[in-house]
């Protein structure tokens, strides 16, 4: 995938499992028990793998747990970009909505 980011990826491995999705205009969609593999994280968003095609312009919850932060840092992303790998797997660029300021501290122990 083109790497369309203004701030430096670090590459990561974090698995994730995105249950809902939810879109413009109240449109929900539930129970979809898609795992996800985040592959890269920068201030602004997450690089992640799928299975599962997920849309564009959807939002879902993330909680992303890090070895050297004792608190979760809880997001919303929304899927901005995807593109097939394969005919299994789908790479999505996801952009944080509500970036929290902890995600700066974090990232810099890792850089």
């Amino acid at each position: 995938m083109f790497n369309k980011r203004d701030y430096e990826r670090l590459p990561i491995s974090l698995s994730l499992s995105i249950c809902d999705l939810y879109g413009q205009d109240n449109i929900k969609i539930s129970n979809l028990d898609a795992p996800i593999t985040v592959n890269d994280i920068s201030e602004t968003g997450i690089g992640f793998i799928s299975e599962c095609v997920l849309p564009e312009n959807y939002y879902f919850n993330a909680r992303l747990d890090f070895t050297l932060s004792e608190t979760p840092i809880i997001t919303v992303v929304k899927i901005i970009r995807s593109e097939a790998i394969d005919n299994e797997h789908f790479q999505y660029g996801g952009e944080f909505e509500n970036s929290p300021i902890d995600i700066y501290d974090i990232l810099a122990r890792y850089a």
